[in-house]
């Protein structure tokens, strides 16, 4: 295909115009059988030059109508009288018509069509020693057309006519038929171009999301307490806006609480369960779904500053174990695809 989406059949409802040459072959012939009987039909030239001319209307893709003029050319014989073989000569019949026929075509590929023409005629067969002879006939041919372009496209075509002449020695005397094997140039007027494909980008993959965020216990309340401080929103407000920019689908977030290690066991496990409780609703009140926050109290456990406040009084405690009292949240899921 020399263009991409190129019909051989052309766009619906446009025109089109051309030409054909071929080898033109008269089959057939029968001769009236007053001239058999006085004389000998020799020498007989059946095949001549062909050409024509056709303009077409394209109905749809599959159906068109089209009007055309052929010159079949000429069929020549020898006379020779039976009673006087010295008494010889020649004589020919030329043959042209107007023909009128439907066109069907099946595609077969986007610039390939196989089509079939059905219809009559309108021919002339002139003979030189006899009278003219016009009148119907009838035309049918099978042909491939390609497209080499939108505009332009070539045909080959088998053209088939038949009754030409008249056995009556009032006309030509001679009935024939004609075939037209030819090749054609065609072109095709009000041709639009077909609508640009626009191939949208390929879609990112999604990527797996396993994402820990971490706020300090003492931006967010006040020692010892569960209760959000006023302040606290801010830090809250970035990180659900951080969680967000993750874009998880169907994923999970994890609250977990955390405590120094000052203070009884079971208290600092209670306390932490209320702070990572307090932290997910706040979460899931901006709009993260409740059905996947979970929340963990873990107490005393995991602590950061491992053993590097190992002495000191307690408010020298409190503040050298602030890094242990903290919230964390664990997002994990799939990435959602930017749309």
């Amino acid at each position: 295909m020399l263009v991409a989406n190129a019909q051989a059949a052309g766009q619906d409802n446009t025109w089109y115009a051309g030409a054909k040459l071929g080898w033109s072959n008269f089959y057939g012939v029968d001769h009236n059988d007053a001239i058999k009987d006085a004389a000998d039909i020799t020498d007989e030239s059946n095949d001549a030059l062909g050409a024509g001319a056709f303009a077409g209307y394209q109905i749809n893709q599959n159906v068109g109508v089209e009007l055309g003029y052929d010159w079949l050319g000429e069929y020549k014989y020898d006379v020779t009288d039976k009673l006087d073989p010295t008494m010889k000569g020649d004589d020919k019949v030329t043959a042209q018509m107007v023909q009128l026929t439907m066109k069907i075509g099946f595609p077969v590929a986007d610039s390939l069509d196989l089509y079939g023409r059905l219809g009559g005629a309108y021919a002339w067969a002139d003979s030189r020693e006899l009278d003219n002879d016009d009148g119907a006939a009838f035309v049918g041919a099978l042909g491939a057309e390609y497209a080499i372009d939108r505009n332009w496209a070539t045909r080959l075509e088998y053209q088939y006519t038949t009754p030409l002449g008249d056995m009556d020695l009032d006309h030509t005397g001679v009935e024939l038929d004609n075939g037209l094997l030819s090749i054609g140039m065609l072109y095709r007027f009000g041709q639009e171009a077909p609508e640009p494909v626009v191939v949208p980008p390929p879609m990112p993959e999604p990527t797996m999301v396993d994402q820990s965020f971490s706020l300090s216990s003492d931006v967010l309340f006040d020692f010892n307490k569960a209760t959000l401080k006023p302040q606290a929103s801010q830090a809250l407000d970035t990180l659900y806006s951080q969680i967000e920019a993750a874009r998880p689908k169907d994923g999970t977030a994890t609250v977990m609480g955390y405590t120094d290690r000052l203070g009884a066991d079971g208290y600092n496990q209670k306390l932490s369960e209320h702070r990572a409780r307090t932290v997910a609703d706040y979460l899931i009140g901006k709009g993260l779904p409740a059905s996947k926050v979970q929340v963990q109290g873990m107490g005393e456990s995991n602590p950061v500053t491992g053993s590097s406040c190992a002495s000191g009084t307690k408010r020298e405690l409190i503040v050298c174990l602030a890094p242990d009292r903290r919230v964390e949240v664990k997002v994990e899921g799939v990435s959602e695809v930017a749309q």
